[in-house]
């Protein structure tokens, strides 16, 4: 029972990266649909328009269910949005750039962590979090506003770096949108 309970897992495991590999540019993604094919060990699916249970058979007949989220469904939820950035960060000289911002990708990582904020992306200096979107949060206004206020207050400490933080409140249409062949979970 033990070993087909790790093969059940380790299936799973299989479905969620071959999925996952939708939501990510093909530039970091290696690897060919062969060996796609192989790791799976012939799985199958069935896929349904509106999510559900998914069903997946691999070659010794082990049935594999998961639960996805809707691949192509946009609802409407209240939400907060934050996005911030450091103010003139390309006059910051080279050699502290990545220094300074390898500090304060970490002081929003912490303050999202303690926020229960799901950081969204980042790039360059701007970073993009949500809270209420992907996962419950009764209070999202109040959480934003205690990250942002705490990330202010972090990053003031630190003479070379000044913050700006936009925050949002509201009803947004939300959910995975894209195509075929990237898809992410996004706020209109």
């Amino acid at each position: 029972e033990e070993v087909r309970l790790m093969q059940v897992s380790f299936l799973q495991m299989i479905r969620n990266l071959v999925e996952y590999r939708n939501y990510m540019p093909a530039s970091v993604l290696q690897g060919s649909d062969e060996e796609e094919s192989e790791l799976s060990g012939g799985t199958q699916s069935s896929t349904t328009k509106n999510g559900g249970t998914h069903t997946h058979r691999s070659s010794d007949k082990v049935d594999v269910k998961v639960h996805v989220l809707a691949n192509a469904e946009v609802y409407t939820k209240r939400v907060a949005l934050m996005v911030c950035n450091i103010v003139n960060f390309l006059q910051v000289n080279d050699s502290l750039m990545a220094t300074l911002l390898s500090k304060y990708l970490a002081a929003g990582l912490h303050h999202l962590k303690q926020s229960k904020g799901i950081p969204d992306s980042f790039s360059g200096d701007r970073l993009y979090a949500s809270w209420n979107g992907v996962r419950p949060c009764a209070s999202h206004r109040t959480a934003a506003y205690m990250c942002a206020r705490s990330l202010l207050d972090d990053t003031s400490r630190e003479s070379a770096c000044r913050i700006c933080i936009g925050l949002v409140s509201g009803e947004v249409k939300c959910g995975n949108m894209g195509c075929e062949g990237m898809k992410k979970y996004s706020y209109i």
